[in-house]
């Protein structure tokens, strides 16, 4: 198990498990406030980077741990066990670089 993994499980084992037992994607905020439009940027814990577009709900920022179905495209609810909140985003892609990923919520 690498140190990434270990990221993930330890704060999910402790806040949050029965409501993110019910989903496949998990992960933690990379970046907050892209662009300054209040998106977000995710890494799942198997390194997919999700360009999350802020649609309603509380806002994430760096570190928060986030639950949901984080690889699709469209509207999406996911879980904050950091903020225990539910946030509402679009998601624009899911994408294998970072750098991607801010590309696709800042143009």
């Amino acid at each position: 198990m690498n140190k990434l993994s270990l990221l993930f499980i330890i704060p999910f084992l402790a806040c949050g498990q029965d409501i993110c037992s019910n989903f496949n994607d998990y992960g933690i905020v990379i970046g907050e406030d892209v662009c300054g439009l209040g998106n977000a940027i995710i890494e799942t814990s198997d390194g997919w980077y999700i360009a999350a577009e802020h649609y309603g709900g509380a806002y994430l920022y760096e570190g928060d741990y986030v639950c949901g179905n984080l690889k699709t495209y469209g509207f999406e609810d996911a879980y904050s066990p950091s903020r225990d909140a539910w946030i509402s985003f679009y998601i624009e892609d899911y994408e294998t670089r970072l750098s991607s990923a801010y590309e696709e919520l800042c143009d």
